[in-house]
């Protein structure tokens, strides 16, 4: 027995398991005249590979909008229609004024010959073992239409997404450079953040990480209570709901966020925002989350009670999985649907009740699955999309009037029309290789979900939430892979 548990020991443990060290320091503007960010970030990379690191990757993702031989524009001309091809020029995207120093002093650098949105910077030393640099740059965004992808702007408002200059994941692997992808999505490294973002003085932000300016918190206190005001009529449709964009300020507000332990850092901004607070009690360690919803007047009624499934979602999940180790949570409207973001979720605000809570309920359950478990989304989608589904389907069954027996039912009607299709593709299946999007979808979201209950019904429920409770404490703040849920699971 003692050599079989050793032949499931994942990789990492049979080799030294590692992460580099990534702290961002990002100062940026935005013009809201012309959908363009300007900003200056400096990075602190140490290498606790035991390699000595001549190269380091970067991911400059907003060239992924740039045109239409992008790995994004090929991905969207299979799945969506030649978006990206078709698109005015006005509407495409791009990061330049790239000028990358370490510790101060100009390298040599270059673009990889395949893919625009992806950095080759040459170290004039080697970077040590245990050593550690400086990297430096100042970056231009040309802010693309929210239509295309996710990061984007309808009008003023603005999704701020995957739009710093960042260093690609070093492991044990080696270099996971990958262009930005819809389907495939990401992989990051953990890090710090101290970011401060520059706006008009009126428009409402939300973000990664805690917020750190005295003035806005100021400024959202006086916002909630009007909201809170606002809503009463607006639920009485007493109010006008125009869609229009107020004009911008003359004055600039500079609001600054930090944050530990997390791999991505996003922002929003809208001058239409109401903004609802809350808070919600952790069933373990009886931490207190604060949570934020932001919305504009116009979807008032679907957002009225978005705090709710927030709260009761940070409950369950936390319930089932681990507490969630963040002071603040945030729901946002805007995006193409849904989409998780490190404390922080984009959602579209219209259409219907289920819709907004089942969106709801499957982009917080990401804060576990992808966020502090931040499993190699490309290579491994069914670890996150099938995870979240999974326990999203938990949820809503926990907190439906009509509860079922096996809330699992339509996946395993979904997978078996999949087989019967002969179109059902492996499991480990990268992202990007899945032959069309329902193969992929079936395969990460449903499939994924299956070898959970799978799993809950061999195992039973209990030893099954155990299993859950320690791959969520043995590989938060990592990179697990399908071998480590295996590895907890014995």
């Amino acid at each position: 027995m003692k050599k079989l548990l050793l032949l499931l020991l994942p990789f990492s443990a049979l080799s030294q398991y590692f992460q580099q060290d990534v702290s961002y320091q990002i100062d940026v503007k935005l013009d809201d005249k012309n959908h363009i960010l300007r900003g200056f970030e400096t990075i602190q990379y140490k290498n606790n590979s035991t390699q000595s690191l001549s190269t380091i990757y970067m991911h400059v993702w907003p060239n992924a909008y740039k045109n239409s031989q992008t790995a994004l524009a090929q991905q969207l001309k299979r799945n969506e229609g030649d978006k990206l091809a078709k698109a005015d020029s006005k509407d495409l995207g791009s990061i330049d004024s790239l000028d990358f120093k370490v510790n101060g002093s100009a390298i040599q650098w270059e673009y990889d010959p395949v893919h625009i949105d992806i950095v080759l910077l040459h170290l004039a030393t080697p970077l040590a073992p245990g050593q550690q640099i400086a990297i430096s740059t100042p970056f231009k965004v040309k802010i693309p239409s929210g239509s295309l992808s996710r990061l984007g702007h309808i009008g003023q408002s603005y999704q701020i997404t995957q739009w710093y200059p960042k260093p690609a994941v070093f492991d044990q692997n080696g270099w996971n450079a990958m262009p930005y992808l819809n389907q495939g999505e990401f992989y990051s490294e953990f890090g710090s953040f101290d970011v401060k973002i520059t706006v008009p003085a009126n428009y409402v932000v939300g973000a990664t990480g805690e917020l750190q300016t005295a003035s806005e918190v100021a400024f959202l206190e006086t916002k909630v209570a009007e909201s809170k005001k606002k809503l009463e009529k607006l639920l009485k449709e007493e109010t006008d709901r125009s869609k229009n964009f107020p004009e911008s300020a003359s004055t600039w507000k500079t609001i600054q966020y930090k944050q530990d332990r997390v791999h991505d850092f996003a922002w929003f901004a809208d001058k239409r925002f109401l903004v609802l607070q809350g808070e919600v009690v952790l069933p373990h360690s009886k931490d207190t989350v604060t949570t934020w919803a932001m919305f504009t007047p116009q979807n008032a009624k679907l957002w009225a009670n978005s705090l709710e499934y927030l709260h009761d979602g940070t409950y369950y999940y936390s319930l089932w999985n681990g507490d969630y180790p963040y002071k603040q949570y945030s729901f946002i409207q805007g995006g193409d649907g849904g989409m998780e973001y490190a404390m922080c979720t984009l959602m579209l605000g219209n259409g219907s009740f289920e819709g907004i809570s089942g969106t709801a309920a499957h982009e917080l359950a990401h804060s576990w699955f992808q966020h502090i478990l931040a499993s190699n989304e490309s290579k491994h989608p069914w670890m996150d999309e099938g995870f979240t589904s999974f326990i999203e389907d938990l949820a809503l069954n926990e907190f439906s009037e009509k509860k079922v027996a096996n809330p699992f039912k339509g996946s395993y009607m979904a997978y078996a029309k999949l087989v019967e299709s002969g179109k059902e593709q492996p499991q480990s299946t990268h992202g990007d290789r899945y032959d069309e999007n329902r193969s992929y979808s079936i395969s990460s979201y449903v499939k994924g979900s299956i070898f959970l209950s799978q799993l809950g019904y061999l195992i039973g429920q209990d030893k099954l939430k155990e299993t859950l409770h320690r791959y969520y404490a043995d590989f938060k703040f990592k990179h697990p892979t399908p071998n480590d849920i295996k590895r907890s699971a014995e």
